[in-house]
């Protein structure tokens, strides 16, 4: 048996492996970015909201100074 030459079994395992260890690298890429979105969205969804509240505080300044109510 000469061990120089790998059998064919290992080969395939070995080529096996490092695809398989390409598809982890991809995932583990692509859930940093999954979690980094997360982070980006809860913010946004803060901001949104002081934007709306800052906008209901100036339609109910322009009410009430159409109405002539000036204070």
């Amino acid at each position: 048996m000469d061990y120089s030459d790998p059998y064919p079994a290992d080969s395939e395992q070995f080529m096996l492996i490092e695809h398989m260890a390409g598809q982890v690298e991809k995932m583990e890429t692509s859930m940093q970015e999954m979690m980094s979105n997360t982070v980006n969205i809860d913010r946004l969804q803060k901001d949104v909201e002081k934007m709306m509240s800052d906008i209901e505080k100036l339609k109910d300044k322009q009410r009430t100074f159409s109405n002539g109510d000036t204070q």
